[in-house]
């Protein structure tokens, strides 16, 4: 038996995926999707990491999804992009690795970006951050793009950026492309050298002349000490801007409780001559445990949105078994009376294979499932097992609650077990709560409230319902071709 690589020495993080055997490949791939805790209808590494959801675009009729992977371990290492596609989210094509780590510029790791579609022969081109450790153990973040061919293979790539801009540190990543008429716009995060976020801009008629033009102006800084992952999209005549600030310090009990939070903004459309914004008011977009560096675009008719299903700097149970996290579920991303909403996407409906109206004390037949109803005033949703371990989703007059305390398998206690979020009751009451094993999606408050996590209650028996009801879906799993 050939003993597993140990990640506590750090060198071993920049194990490439081709230097190790096939054979030890499928004992990852059997030890990862064999964990009792593994998804059923969420995208999930075969084996390894995954993390920020990257290049989603919705092209000839199609959704890909890239992703960053380290395929040898539960950290942080060596990250490649990942690449599948669906037409329905249902049924998915599984495309393998699209970006390796193997020119000077990113030889230490494909970091976040984003993806456009090539005007003059419709290939796909990914933008993303090239990471280069020198002999003397610094850092260079470049900015580069990748053109795929028509079978998404690279042929090409390139910097734009080669290293940070005047004025910022080497904390500089995650680049995310607006298109307007004739001109690219290339949004890029980072950390001021005065230890100040920062969104950079870089513009161009075309991918040759991308120079930098500033950085991003508006009335208040930005939150945090450094920016990850920013987005921007248009809705209704409005501007949203999302990104992923760093170094947030809790305010109180409903805010900037996890080591990494999720923000947006809402103003008048963004200035990209003048790289102003006028939005003013940060609120968090996610109030669960685990949400990090979303990804917006649009199909035809509508914006979307996926998000990383974890969080950075913690261990989860499942670790031991070599994979960690997941993509969230898919969502349909909306302005609604000056807020930002968001509702799982109707697609996700064709999942459902059977149907029950919830009892006060249901039985569960598996742990990948879907809850739609409305609760009043004072519920509770409680999933639980025999051994009565279980989480709880709460609401009274004035708040919701989700306490993970009592599960089989506990972890980041240190960023506490309960997060809250104020409840406005003029909204609609339904909530929508999908569970994929160890995963939980809350939707409330008419999608402006969203909790999203992982949990660990081996064995999942029962949900136990005070002041709601509604319906109870068992939920298959997703179909690769």
């Amino acid at each position: 038996m050939v003993n597993l690589i140990n990640f506590d020495n750090k060198k071993n993080r920049f194990i490439r995926l081709e230097d190790v055997s096939d054979f030890y490949i499928e004992r990852l791939k059997n030890l990862s999707q064999t964990d009792r805790y593994y998804p059923h209808f969420h995208i999930a590494p075969k084996h390894g990491l995954l993390n920020d959801p990257n290049g989603l675009i919705f092209h000839n009729g199609e959704y890909h999804i890239f992703y960053q992977w380290f395929p040898l371990g539960p950290v942080h290492g060596l990250k490649y992009w990942y690449h599948v596609s669906t037409q329905n989210f249902v049924h998915y094509k599984d495309h393998g690795i699209a970006l390796y780590p193997n020119c000077s510029f990113d030889k230490d790791g494909c970091f976040s970006g984003s993806a456009i579609a090539d005007k003059n022969n419709d290939e796909l081109i990914l933008f993303y951050t090239g990471n280069q450790i020198t002999e003397t153990n610094q850092l260079i973040q470049s900015q580069v793009f990748a053109k795929l061919d028509h079978s998404f293979q690279v042929k090409k790539k390139q910097r734009f950026a080669l290293e940070s801009p005047p004025g910022y540190t080497e904390d500089f990543r995650d680049p995310f492309v607006v298109e307007r008429s004739d001109q690219i716009h290339v949004m890029v995060g980072g950390m001021k050298t005065a230890g100040e976020a920062s969104i950079a801009f870089y513009s161009g008629s075309g991918l040759y002349d991308l120079t930098f033009k500033g950085s991003l102006q508006m009335k208040q800084k930005l939150l945090g000490e450094m920016c990850e992952c920013p987005n921007y999209f248009e809705s209704s005549g409005k501007g949203v801007l999302i990104f992923s600030p760093q170094g947030m310090k809790k305010n109180t009990k409903y805010d900037f409780n996890n080591v990494f939070s999720v923000v947006y903004a809402i103003g008048d459309p963004l200035d990209f001559d003048q790289l102003y914004f006028s939005g003013e008011e940060f609120v968090e977009l996610d109030k669960g445990f685990d949400f990090y560096a979303p990804q917006i675009f649009a199909d035809n008719e509508r914006q979307l949105l996926i998000g990383w299903l974890g969080n950075s700097k913690m261990q989860y149970p499942t670790d031991k078994n070599y994979w960690a996290h997941m993509l969230t579920l898919p969502r349909e991303i909306y302005i609604s009376d000056d807020k930002l909403s968001q509702k799982p996407i109707k697609e996700l409906e064709k999942l459902r294979y059977d149907e029950a109206r919830l009892e006060h004390v249901h039985n569960l037949h598996k742990s990948s499932f879907e809850v739609k109803g409305i609760a009043g005033t004072e519920f509770s949703i409680k999933i639980t097992n025999e051994d009565n371990e279980y989480i709880v989703f709460s609401g009274n007059d004035s708040e919701y609650q989700l306490d993970r305390t009592h599960t089989t398998d506990s972890f980041a206690l240190e960023y506490g077990t309960i997060r809250y979020a104020i409840r406005d009751l003029n909204r609609q009451q339904d909530i929508h709560i999908f569970v994929d094993h160890s995963s939980i999606e809350i939707f409330c408050d008419e999608g402006t409230i969203v909790f999203t996590s992982r949990f660990f209650v081996n064995e999942m028996s029962n949900i136990v319902c005070e002041g709601f009801e509604g319906a109870l879906y068992h939920l298959d799993s997703l179909k690769w071709l």
